[in-house]
């Protein structure tokens, strides 16, 4: 097992807590303070400190490794990465007291904590001093070197410079396996040239920096050389997609966007691979200049940094491999065109939710990213299963003797109501990113993958996904939907009633789910989570029935009824009192007597079609709850909620009618909007208040495109198909960054994520998990992770005997060469930096970049993808068979252009 960082999730977890307590000097400072409660520890840590170190010093770094990408023939970008002469500075100035640390830790007389504390602070010695040299360098007229085959110079015309992560700074253990997570960024520095002269093709040009700590050779060749400013679907089109675009552009950090008008109207070519025929002609055009949205704090804020051009091969139909090839810049990554387009994002992406399956081994025979079996059994509890009723406002449900409310974390309820009752049958859903819980937003799995088959049957089918399940008879997206729904029928108690939140006591201590030892405790079974329960599991029966076995859907007829009859009983209503503090006195949890609106009508309604009793369709016919639940479709923007009303039974008329008017009314307000972006993916209207509202997967654009999906299977109409389908163009590489958003789809994807058991898995392998979708955008800045890469600051600490830093890192064309403020540097960041750039890849430093979860992220795209699919497909075998890549060096993504 990889020995990676053992944090405290504090890092992982989504709460405000959780991201305050991510502060470097906050999180070093506590660590500090811990010495102190033991005096092993403290004896092993005064050893370790009495260690002698060396005194950093940027000029004694060994040579980096240079990455050229190349633009077109007039622009290049270097990138330097210097993370192997860094480590070697630190374990050369802190090895000695590093071993020292590592032997104590081995030999458990120093904590985790403190064990991290060292190399923390060893990191961040050696970040303070080096970096800023090195970008001064960057920065430097003449520090690069640039000379054709015969040695000439090949003089510049402008030079911009750029930094950011690739990642938390990974530092080898010194005398231990493994490496530590620390919580400063891996940098790479990007300097941008411009040629005073295009190269021609075929010209071979060498690189090399005056102190020689950079070389290397490019070969510039526009048939073979890819330019990562022509942007594609990397996975592939449709056939019969009305729409296929690739975009080019390029936004170039200082130096502004990339002028591309001479490209306008000149021809490029679809090239057919391997023999290297032309297979379709066609011409650039301008798609759009840059554009703003205007923020009523800020003024106008740049969307992408450049100004995109479309190539438009919309015409090129037959099924193959291709490449794009635009004269004078390069050629595309390759993408295919025909089913297995959208099949290989159906495939790996569903496959994502079976790779973070709890409760089950994932052997070879299913998957090379294997993981033994987790979490078998789980333990009674008696807490809360609706995290908002932790609050103080109006929405709680805990108050003291009192009759105050009471906020607490939900963790504290769960421990303060845990047995020691094993419940055996109670293991499965779904993990998260950075958390092993499953909970009630898990549904939201369930409801887009029987969503997708419910109205699309015809597009699934057994062993399409080559899942443990395969061969069974059933679809393999209905099996998976299962995995989510089963574990609340086994946990379901005697009077039909289902807690359906799964819980420990803290965030995950230890990141690799095989070993984890904590316990997982069951919610109280309250009407709210009963009812929720029930809707789901009466979708699962209709599946079940739909694929023509109704043994199977029995028992899931019969749960989702005993449930409904659970939620509707007021004498069911959950009470608790505990005590979590013996000075604060018992506290009380009571259920709301009212449940919610919304899922009574979405319970009602599943069982309606599943029953077709007369008590279930008073409700689902009737205006009153209905209503509800068409508020939170808009308020949600989640119209897979009632997507039982688009199946076409011809039942419930008038709801149907109105939420079909619904959904064809935002999926028109939505076609507005993809128009109007360059990149055509969705979002508000460019002015609209809520533009920058990109949060916790609402900048993917599948997240609103459910209403393009039900438009199209209530209508018919080819219009939102097609729109669709530039949402997973978008999806899969067609995009401002160039990258594709899904782990393992395309060639440039995310390798750096926030997923606990891939930290756990690094030493074997640096291929993330495929199918895992980072959020990767919000909106704005991360104000935190942003300060780690342009600004690192690190308080004193007199016991590591560290005098603190404040290094500013943003380049000096936009800081005018003066050290700032973190703030100075935030407020001039949240101005020029694009909308669609704010990306720091630092895991657990920007949660809401780069955690991901099955039903935010995952799900919505995989029911797209599978709803798009050809009826009929499967996969190709050699797929199974795939192999994780096991360097960074294999995988274009992991230094990726901002």
């Amino acid at each position: 097992m990889a020995e990676v960082i053992e944090r405290k999730l504090r890092f992982a977890g989504t709460s405000p807590v959780a991201l305050t307590a991510s502060l470097l000097a906050a999180a070093l400072s506590v660590l500090g303070l811990l010495c102190a409660s033991s005096s092993m520890a403290l004896n092993a840590y005064g050893q370790a400190m009495a260690m002698p170190v060396e005194k950093v010093d940027a000029t004694k770094l060994g040579q980096g490794a240079l990455t050229i990408f190349p633009l077109d023939a007039t622009h290049l970008v270097l990138a330097g990465d210097f993370h192997a002469p860094l480590t070697a500075e630190v374990a050369r100035c802190f090895g000695k007291r590093l071993e020292v640390a590592d032997q104590r830790f081995s030999a458990g007389e120093l904590e985790a904590w403190a064990h991290r504390f060292f190399y923390n602070y060893a990191v961040a010695s050696v970040m303070a001093e080096c970096h800023l040299p090195i970008r001064n360098r960057f920065e430097k007229a003449g520090y690069f070197r640039l000379s054709d085959g015969e040695g000439a110079a090949l003089p510049l015309s402008a030079q911009g410079y750029w930094v950011n992560a690739v990642g938390e700074f990974r530092m080898p253990r010194q005398a231990m396996a493994g490496h530590n997570i620390t919580p400063l960024a891996e940098l790479i520095h990007f300097v941008y040239l411009r040629l005073e002269r295009p190269l021609k093709d075929g010209e071979t040009i060498r690189v090399s920096t005056e102190d020689g700590a950079l070389e290397g050779t490019l070969c510039y060749e526009e048939a073979t050389t890819v330019t990562r400013a022509l942007k594609v679907n990397q996975v592939g089109y449709a056939a019969d997609a009305p729409r296929k675009y690739a975009y080019f552009g390029m936004w170039l950090a200082t130096l502004g966007e990339m002028p591309v008008d001479a490209y306008i109207g000149r021809d490029f070519e679809v090239v057919r691979e391997p023999d290297g025929e032309v297979a379709f002609r066609g011409r650039a055009a301008l798609r759009a200049s840059e554009q703003y949205h205007l923020n009523k704090k800020r003024g106008k804020i740049p969307l992408h940094g450049e100004t995109v051009l479309e190539l438009d091969f919309s015409g090129l139909t037959a099924p193959g491999r291709y490449h794009l090839r635009l004269p004078g810049a390069g050629r595309s990554w390759s993408f295919t065109v025909g089913d297995d387009a959208l099949g290989e994002a159906f495939y790996v992406t569903t496959r994502g939710l079976f790779h973070q399956r709890s409760g089950i081994a994932k052997m070879a025979e299913h998957t090379q990213w294997t993981f033994e079996r987790d979490h078998p059994v789980s333990w009674r509890g008696g807490f809360a299963p609706n995290e908002r009723h932790y609050g103080d406002g109006p929405e709680g449900c805990i108050r003291d003797s009192n009759g105050k409310r009471v906020k607490l974390r939900h963790f504290e309820m769960v421990k303060a109501t845990a047995t020691d009752e094993v419940l055996p049958d109670v293991y499965g859903g779904w993990w998260d990113a950075g958390d092993f819980d499953r909970r009630t937003y898990h549904f939201r799995v369930v409801e887009c993958l029987l969503t997708a088959y419910l109205l699309c049957p015809e597009n699934f089918s057994d062993g399409q996904l080559d899942l443990p399940e395969s061969g069974n008879g059933i679809a393999d997206v209905v099996d998976e939907a299962a995995w989510g729904v089963d574990v609340w029928r086994r946990a379901q108690n005697e009077a039909g009633g289902v807690g359906c939140w799964l819980e420990a006591t803290s965030h995950p201590v230890e990141p690799n789910p095989d070993i984890d030892q904590q316990r997982y405790y069951l919610a109280l079974p309250t009407r709210e989570s009963s009812l929720e329960y029930a809707g789901y599991a009466a979708d699962l029966a209709r599946a079940y029935q739909q694929s023509g076995r109704p043994d199977l859907a029995q028992p899931f007829r019969t749960s989702a009824e005993r449930a409904w009859a659970f939620a509707q009983d007021e004498r069911n209503r959950a009470e608790r009192v505990f005590t979590v503090n013996p000075k604060q006195g018992e506290l009380t949890f009571r259920e709301p007597a009212a449940l919610p609106g919304h899922l009574v009508y979405r319970a009602a309604l599943s069982l309606y079609l599943l029953t077709k009793e007369e008590a279930y369709r008073e409700i689902a016919e009737g205006e009153v709850y209905f209503r509800l639940a068409m508020r939170y479709v808009s308020e949600h923007w989640r119209p897979f909620f009632l997507s039982p009303l688009a199946e076409g039974h011809g039942l419930l008329k008038f709801n149907a009618r109105e939420f079909r008017e619904k959904v064809v009314q935002e999926a028109d307000k939505l076609l507005r909007s993809q128009d109007e972006l360059a990149y055509r993916n969705v979002n508000w209207p460019l002015n609209h208040g809520y533009f920058q509202f990109m949060g916790w997967g609402a900048g993917l654009p599948f997240h609103k495109g459910a209403f393009f999906l039900l438009a199209w299977r209530l209508t018919g109409q080819e219009k939102y198909r097609a729109a669709a389908l530039l949402l997973a163009d978008w999806m899969l590489g067609a995009n401002p960054m160039g990258r594709s958003m899904t782990c393992g789809l395309g060639s440039v994807y995310p390798v750096r994520v926030l997923s606990l058991p891939m930290w756990s898995r690094e030493s074997q392998y640096v291929d993330p998990i495929p199918g895992l979708v980072p959020y990767t955008f919000n909106g704005r800045n991360h104000y935190r992770a942003a300060m780690s890469v342009f600004r690192i600051e690190v308080e004193k600490r007199s016991d590591q005997k560290f005098d603190g830093c404040n290094v500013t890192l943003l380049p000096s064309a936009w800081t005018g060469g003066r050290d700032l403020s973190s703030q100075e540097c935030y407020d001039i960041i949240e101005d020029r930096i694009p909308l669609w750039r704010r990306f720091v890849n630092m895991e657990s430093r920007a949660v809401n970049q780069n955690e991901f979860s099955v039903w935010e992220t995952i799900a919505p795209a995989a029911a797209a993808y599978g709803m798009l699919l050809q009826p009929g497909w499967t996969p190709p075998p050699e797929w199974k068979r795939r192999q994780p890549k096991k360097t960074l060096a294999e995988l274009p993504g992991a230094i990726f252009l901002p």
